[in-house]
């Protein structure tokens, strides 16, 4: 019986590794995902959105929906605010789209800034190293015009030892 539980003890602590892992994967998934609808947002709209909603209500629509963070189950993303990671606005990348003012903060959308990311609001410790931070709430995806969609660094730290 004791080493059955032994055995079960690392199974379950394999499963619950394996699925940590997981979930850091499909953060990182989402968090460029919602960076992509930005950056199509600021191309077809000219400006950067000042709630994640306006991604999904967009038309056309820039994501099919504000997805939940993976780390807390809930679509409740600590939003990225312009100059938060030193972005600065750049000319519309797109000379046919008509710029449209961004709404003054506290406008009747509720706003409180310009939007450039997002990033989880759970601060536990991470498996992985994301562009070296170590908590989920550090890792911040954000658009960068001068930085080529889909470049991050990712290290993986070496299973721990049990």
């Amino acid at each position: 019986m004791a080493v059955m539980a032994v055995f079960l003890t690392v199974a379950i602590e394999t499963v619950t590794f394996q699925q940590r892992r997981e979930k850091e994967a499909e953060l990182i998934f989402r968090g460029t995902q919602v960076v992509e609808g930005i950056r199509l947002f600021r191309a077809r709209f000219g400006r950067f959105p000042v709630k994640l909603e306006e991604l999904a209500n967009a038309k056309p629509r820039v994501l099919r929906k504000v997805w939940s963070d993976p780390m807390t189950g809930k679509p409740d993303w600590d939003p990225v605010f312009l100059g938060e990671e030193g972005t600065v606005p750049t000319p519309t990348p797109n000379p046919s789209a008509t710029p449209q003012p961004t709404p003054p903060h506290g406008s009747a959308t509720g706003s409180v800034g310009t939007i450039v990311g997002v990033k989880s609001r759970r601060c536990d410790q991470a498996i992985k190293i994301y562009e070296g931070h170590t908590t989920y709430c550090e890792w911040k995806f954000y658009y960068d015009p001068a930085r080529p969609f889909g470049s991050t660094l990712v290290v993986a730290v070496p299973t721990p030892k049990r």
